[in-house]
């Protein structure tokens, strides 16, 4: 006769001493390799289909990423491998895609702009981000704030294109190496956006001369650089927050304003849009002695996106690279340049296999 009791008993205890097997066996793989996964900041955590926990490092580009011979060195290292097997994924921003097709025009580099998006588009397992101002709908006039929807839907809404169509589009024009229809019929959106950029930079040079003339006029000697990113940002931020918010909606600015103001951690893209506008006051007004960027809007708005990221690949010194460091090091995230990004594809190749695993 079976004494189920007894078996039950062995068979519980069979099953535990195989999870512990199986969980000492995961941290003997790959305690080493997490490890290092995990000085990456705020990571995402994913698990398999066996339940083993797994740190999937989040990756967005700036266009200075893909500069030559950034592009040969992403080309040719395993990251296409690293993405499909789900070690990283890549998610494309909107400025590095309407950066990457704006080299179009230019006669040097007629070719380069469809190898690099079709390059993009084969690492890209993340998804596409929506528009800024689309997550500002969603955070702000629909009030959805952390659980805003943020990447371009798998599925077609009235407002989006699907993730799918959208791949495929730029796909074909990738491919074919053809962009004159679309960039005939925005040149006038291109232009707007020159004439934004050029804007921007005059409005940082008058802010730059008017503090020049208001030290000079109040006799204040001590450095500019005495005073803090943190203590101009605490000073005006909610400020500037409630400014910008016409950008968000022009029939809601004090309602949605002040919604925001009360928490702005609930709304973590649009607070992120605000700290890139805020610390480019700084940098125009506190570090007088460095040259205003032409591309600080587009290097802030691209920084935003950090919110969803663990790294971002650049190769840019100058206003982009101070920006991160001021805003986003602090918070854990990674900048890396293409050599060093590389680099750390190569130390996580391994654990994928050998060359063409798929």
């Amino acid at each position: 006769m079976v004494c189920w009791g007894h078996f039950w008993r062995r068979l519980r205890k069979a099953l535990y001493v195989c999870c512990r097997l199986r969980r000492s066996l995961q941290r003997g793989i790959d305690g080493k390799r997490e490890a290092s996964l995990l000085r990456f900041g705020h990571l995402h955590i994913d698990r398999n289909i066996w339940g083993m926990t797994i740190a999937i490092l989040r990756i967005i580009f700036d266009r200075s990423a893909f500069h030559n011979p950034g592009f040969r060195q992403l080309s040719e290292s395993r990251l296409s491998e690293l993405c499909r097997c789900g070690r990283m994924k890549v998610f494309l921003t909107p400025t590095f895609l309407e950066e990457t097709v704006a080299t179009y025009g230019a006669a040097e580099r007629a070719t380069d702009w469809a190898n690099h998006l079709e390059f993009a588009l084969e690492i890209c397992n993340g998804g596409i981000f929506l528009p800024k101002e689309a997550i500002w709908r969603e955070e702000l006039v629909a009030g959805r704030g952390t659980f805003a929807g943020h990447l371009v839907p798998k599925r077609q809404t009235k407002r989006h294109n699907s993730l799918p169509r959208l791949i495929e589009q730029l796909g074909e024009i990738a491919r074919s190496g053809d962009f004159s229809h679309q960039w005939l019929a925005t040149e006038a959106e291109r232009k707007d956006h020159r004439e934004k950029r050029k804007t921007q930079r005059e409005i940082l040079v008058d802010a730059r001369i008017k503090v020049g003339k208001e030290r000079k006029e109040r006799h204040i000697t001590e450095p500019l650089n005495a005073y803090s990113y943190e203590q101009f940002r605490d000073s005006i931020f909610l400020d500037v927050g409630r400014n910008l918010m016409d950008l968000v909606s022009a029939r809601r600015t004090a309602a949605l304003g002040d919604q925001w103001a009360r928490q702005p951690q609930r709304f973590p893209f649009y607070s992120a849009f605000v700290e890139g506008v805020v610390y480019a006051g700084y940098h125009a007004t506190v570090r007088h002695n460095e040259p205003i960027d032409e591309n600080t809007q587009p290097d802030y708005e691209q920084l935003a996106y950090l919110t969803w990221a663990d790294i971002v690949v650049s190769n840019d010194r100058r206003f982009f690279r101070q920006a991160f460091e001021a805003i986003w090091k602090p918070r854990g995230k990674r900048l890396e340049t293409t050599e060093s990004f590389v680099a750390l594809v190569d130390r996580l190749a391994p654990s994928i296999g050998p060359v063409g695993n798929r």
